[in-house]
């Protein structure tokens, strides 16, 4: 059991760029009227060619990995006052991981919740890429900054979300619920922990809700299809009800990191 407490730390921890966007600030330079320039003592005539005047942009692949970089670096920053949030996080996943295998039991035996589980399924994972990219694109095509803006951060969240998964799934390599005369092992073949579905459809919730904060609809709308995708997870047996809880926190986590590294414009 030890172990496994230790597996969740590090996981969350993995997780933690919450602690990262609750304090990241935007640095903003200042000026005395000492250090402001001087007024040019002429002006070009008109007649002059103005000097051309280079515009440096950031580049978003340099900027993705920088990102990136932050967020599996992050759990050598935890900090005690983490610990409000981290402690209950990691005993509600001890609890569900005590739980696992009754719980995939129990969905294994209602053979009635396949179908719709596997249908709810289809709006996690790539699904919740393909709409941020198609939120995106519907903003450009009508001229809506705000949508084509969303979409662009929803999908920067998406793409950590699965990298951070993708490569915890081949961390802890635990074996799915479907498995054939399988336990929920960890390190026993499977890329069941944590869930991926979970975390994509959690970070595209996250991102519309803060940015479409003042519209109920949407908020509600985004946190309960990101629930049911991740619950059908489980009644599909995909997943252990852990791998949906650490993957959900994920999602949300690196979603709210996203969001605080691309402020909306006012």
């Amino acid at each position: 059991m030890p172990i496994i407490f230790l597996i969740v730390f590090l996981l969350l921890g993995a997780a933690s760029p919450a602690r990262l966007l609750a304090q990241t600030s935007v640095d903003e330079a200042t000026q005395t009227p000492e250090q402001l320039p001087s007024p040019p003592e002429e002006l070009p005539s008109s007649t002059e060619q103005l000097p051309s005047l280079t515009i440096p942009r950031t580049n978003f692949a340099s900027k993705f990995l920088k990102e990136q970089q932050e967020l599996w670096e992050s759990p050598a920053k935890i900090k005690a006052k983490d610990l409000k949030w981290l402690l209950p996080l990691g005993v509600g996943a001890a609890a569900l991981l005590a739980t696992d295998m009754k719980v995939s039991d129990a969905a294994r035996d209602a053979e009635g919740l396949r179908a719709p589980s596997r249908f709810l399924s289809n709006w996690g994972g790539g699904a919740s890429l393909g709409f941020a990219g198609g939120m995106f694109a519907l903003g450009k095509l009508s001229h809506n900054k705000k949508v084509a803006d969303t979409g662009l951060v929803a999908g920067d969240a998406v793409l950590h979300s699965q990298l951070v998964v993708h490569g915890l799934k081949m961390v802890f390599n635990r074996e799915r619920p479907d498995k054939v005369g399988g336990h929920g092992g960890f390190w026993d073949g499977g890329r069941s922990f944590p869930s991926g579905h979970a975390a994509t459809s959690f970070a595209l919730a996250t991102v519309l809700a803060d940015r479409y904060k003042n519209k109920k609809l949407v908020v509600f709308g985004a946190y309960g299809l990101a629930t049911a995708v991740s619950l059908s997870r489980i009644g599909g047996l995909n997943h252990h009800p852990s791998d949906v809880l650490i993957g959900a926190a994920i999602g949300h986590l690196i979603g709210r990191f996203v969001l605080n590294r691309h402020p909306a414009e006012e």
